[in-house]
């Protein structure tokens, strides 16, 4: 019987979903399939990319919300005062 290898077993294995018997099938199929092969690097290069993504803010933007954050509740301390 002739299995065959999916893009989604590709993904499955790029991400260590596999077990190792699903290893060694599609390690050999990436070495008799370029298209394959292709298919693997380019999720491996998505994946890394995606975790070197900047997860943070810029400190500009932080900085901003802080700001905004005590310009508001100063105004709302004047705000009470002005009602007490």
């Amino acid at each position: 019987m002739i299995q065959t290898c999916t893009h989604d077993d590709i993904l499955r294995y790029a991400y260590q979903e596999t077990t190792a018997e699903e290893n060694q099938h599609i390690e050999e199929a990436l070495t008799q399939d370029n298209e394959l092969l292709l298919y693997y690097l380019d999720l491996v290069d998505l994946r890394m990319g995606m975790e070197k993504a900047l997860l943070a803010p810029p400190d500009r933007i932080v900085s901003n919300i802080l700001q905004y954050s005590r310009q508001s509740r100063a105004t709302n301390r004047t705000n009470l005062q002005g009602k007490l």
